[in-house]
């Protein structure tokens, strides 16, 4: 058997972290230590008050994940999925139970990790932020028999960076995959570039919800990317959709987002 476990992260800058780097007190305001971050790694056009930043100086704010496993050259079987935001519980918890969480095999190896530009951005940050509170990961570094951090291989799987084939091309989107397979991928309107938004007005379990849409498209995209690869058979495909519309049954009444993503498998 060979378990998966697919997973997203929603993050704002860190501006405790970036008053220490900027040598700013308490008296500066966190709008304009954001804007002065900003200034600091804004490229030209951007507005330094929302421009991205460099992944060390940003924290969790949700992370996000589906669990499925494979039988042997078998269909793929969703068995748990959801996502946690820190107004439930602090950061450090979130980062230190979604390693001490990842499952193990028989012959003690963890699973497979699956992300949509994950190697660039959200599994860096996991490592950033257990640096920062000092939290062990030895199943994130090779302690579990997976070395998730080599690009080309296959412990971590970047679907982003598969279809860019490793920067031979632009990078493509979440959306833009999904609407080649007919899957709403962002639901409810929201994306990427408002979750610091949401996360100021205190709509946090918003931004969870997004962050489990945006697991779920990825997750759909894996499948499609193994049937195209002659990794699933059609008839294994299905039943591995089937598995997940089953899943997303029994949770779309308490996260109603991710009934658009439903109606269209």
């Amino acid at each position: 058997m060979t378990a998966a476990v697919v997973f997203d992260i929603e993050a704002i800058p860190d501006l405790d972290a970036a008053r220490r780097l900027l040598g700013l007190g308490d008296q500066i305001s966190d709008e304009d230590v954001r804007s002065r971050l900003g200034k600091r790694y804004a490229k030209d056009g951007d507005d330094p008050a929302t421009a991205f930043l460099k992944v060390p100086v940003y924290k969790i704010v949700s992370l996000a994940a589906l669990y499925s496993r494979r039988e042997e050259n078998g269909s793929w079987i969703t068995s748990q999925m959801g996502s946690r935001h820190t107004g439930q519980k602090p950061e450090a918890e979130i980062v230190a139970s979604f390693s001490k969480n990842l499952p193990l095999d028989d012959r003690g190896a963890g699973p497979l990790l699956v992300s949509f530009n994950g190697g660039s951005f959200d599994l860096p940050l996991l490592r950033f932020r257990a640096f920062t509170y000092g939290i062990p990961m030895p199943g994130l570094h090779g302690g579990n028999r997976r070395d998730y951090w080599y690009r080309f291989g296959k412990d971590h799987i970047d679907l982003c960076d598969l279809f860019a084939s490793f920067g031979a091309l632009t990078k493509p989107s979440l959306a833009e995959l999904a609407a080649l397979a007919g899957i709403p991928a962002k639901p409810g309107g929201m994306d990427g570039s408002q979750v610091e938004e949401y996360v100021a007005a205190g709509r946090m379990d918003d931004v969870a919800d997004y962050c489990l849409t945006d697991v779920v498209v990825t997750y759909c995209v894996f499948l499609r990317y193994a049937l195209v690869r002659g990794e699933l058979s059609p008839e294994d495909f299905e039943a591995s959709m089937a598995s997940l519309r089953e899943h997303l049954e029994r949770q779309v009444s308490q996260k109603p987002l991710l009934g658009d993503i439903l109606a269209a498998l």
